[in-house]
C-alpha cells in the first residue's frame, strides 16, 4: 500500500494550470504551423508559375507585387506614373485613387508589365 500525501488545493491548481499551458501552447504550435505551411505552399505554386496574375490583389504593396511576381519596384512606379520612391507601404488600390486611375485600368496595366516582364504569352482570365 503506497502512502501518498494528501494533495493541497495549491497543488492540484498548479497542476491544472501547467496542463492547461502546455495545451494552450500547443494549440499555439498547430495554429501557426498550419498558417506557416500554407504560406510555404502558395511560396511553392507562385515559384513554379501556377499562381498567376489573376491573384493581383488592390491590397498588395507595390514592393509585394514586385517580390511575388519578380518585376522591378521602378517598372511598376513607371507603369502606373508614380514616384521614383516613397510610400513603400501604400496598397496598389490606394496608389491607383491617388492617381485617378480607374481600378480596372490600372490593374490590366499592372498585369500587362507582369505578363510582359516575366516573358508568359497567355492573356490575364484565360
Amino acid at each position: 500500500m503506497s502512502s501518498h500525501p494528501p494533495s493541497s488545493p495549491l497543488q492540484r491548481t498548479r497542476r491544472w494550470l501547467g496542463i492547461l499551458a502546455v495545451v494552450a501552447g500547443l494549440a499555439l504550435l498547430g495554429l501557426f504551423g498550419a498558417r506557416a505551411w500554407h504560406q510555404y505552399q502558395y511560396a511553392q505554386r507562385v515559384a513554379a508559375g501556377q499562381v498567376r496574375v489573376e491573384t493581383l490583389r488592390g491590397w498588395m504593396t507595390l514592393p509585394y507585387i514586385a517580390k511575388v511576381y519578380g518585376v522591378p519596384e521602378s517598372r511598376l512606379r513607371e507603369t502606373l506614373g508614380l514616384p521614383a520612391t516613397g510610400d513603400e507601404d501604400r496598397s496598389l488600390r490606394n496608389w491607383l485613387e491617388v492617381q485617378g486611375i480607374d481600378p480596372v485600368a490600372g490593374r490590366a496595366r499592372v498585369e500587362a508589365l507582369i505578363l510582359a516582364e516575366t516573358g508568359r504569352r497567355e492573356a490575364p482570365g484565360d
